[in-house]
């Protein structure tokens, strides 16, 4: 018999993400129409009932079209979802929100519990009740976590809390290259007022005229009010304040929409959950080898293979230990 472990995360950002943008007035963009096979105005609900998903969607691949960068992104996201056997509109979804969904599956034969696959599958969410322009910003946003984000194993004993809040934030795919996506296709389709109002100039290089990483970067730090909370769990997880050097007091501007919180601390709540369900599984996994172990016959013909079970038991109980010292009730 297979076993299975379900593991979704990156209801973060991944949401996994989709940044809260205060203050935005994008109805100023609401004279703006895209050049497609239908008249649309950005204001009006990108979501008909009277389609179905994938015709919803068509049209904002048409929209989304009309800009360099949203061509490129759709091209890419093209490309990946292929090289898994699907369709674009294969890993599209709509929802109540936008987010990208990563779920990694773990498979194991019970009588062999020490010989684990993995899988990791991703699907895009999209909230049916935007309009139009928002619509096409959060599609970017997310076909940008879709296509670029780095795949990573929370069972593996090397996946620690810095590298996580730095890949979330920072990393390839991750908040801040996902919301530069976003203020490009924003600057190509509505680059007068609809720009200027939204959280987009917050990381804009004046002299440059463009979006910049590191001006995004030192945004998506801040934490405002949380920061001694964060510092607490620098402490908790045993990482020093120079690990993360950007994390600031200053006003947080970007927030997770999964958490209600800036994306360092909410980092920190995703990577807690994540491996409270990881250490749960790990416990199950060790019990099945203990079974495997007892029910082992005490014959002269079993004993090498009770030795080479006791010894990756013992070797699975001590990384199990290890990782999972802080988390769940164990």
């Amino acid at each position: 018999m297979v076993k299975h472990s379900h593991l979704k995360f990156f209801k973060l950002f991944f949401t996994l993400l989709s940044v809260i943008i205060f203050n935005v007035q994008l109805s100023m963009a609401s004279s703006r129409v895209i050049d497609v096979d239908e008249e649309v105005n950005f204001n009006d609900p990108w979501f008909k009932k009277s389609k179905s998903d994938e015709e919803n969607f068509k049209f904002l691949v048409r929209g989304l079209s009309k800009s360099s960068t949203g061509i490129k992104v759709l091209e890419k996201a093209r490309l990946k979802a292929a090289e898994q056997g699907f369709t674009l509109f294969d890993v599209l979804a709509t929802g109540d929100g936008s987010l990208t969904d990563t779920t990694l599956v773990r498979r194991f034969q019970a009588s062999n519990p020490t010989n684990v696959m993995y899988e990791t599958k991703s699907k895009v969410y999209l909230n049916r009740h935007l309009k139009t322009l928002d619509a096409l910003l959060d599609f970017a946003h997310e076909l940008t976590h879709y296509t670029y984000r780095e795949p990573f194993n929370p069972y593996d004993s090397r996946f620690h809390l810095k590298d996580f809040i730095k890949s979330t934030v920072e990393g390839k795919g991750g908040e801040v290259d996902a919301f530069m996506v976003e203020c490009k296709v924003l600057k190509e389709l509505s680059p007068g007022e609809g720009f200027m109002r939204s959280s987009c100039p917050k990381i804009l290089d004046t002299k440059l005229g463009q979006v910049s990483k590191e001006l995004g970067v030192q945004e998506f730090y801040k934490v405002g009010s949380h920061f001694n909370d964060l510092k607490k769990d620098f402490q908790k997880f045993a990482l020093k304040e120079d690990d993360l050097p950007l994390a600031s007091s200053g006003d947080a501007l970007f927030i997770s929409s999964a958490w209600g919180l800036p994306y360092p601390v909410a980092a920190v709540k995703e990577y807690v959950n994540i491996m409270d369900r990881v250490c749960k599984n790990d416990k199950n996994r060790i019990a099945l080898m203990q079974e495997k172990i007892n029910r082992n016959p005490a014959s002269t013909e079993a004993s090498l293979d009770l030795n080479k079970n006791t010894q990756d038991f013992r070797l699975m109980f001590e990384d199990f230990k290890s990782r999972c010292d802080k988390f769940a009730d164990l």
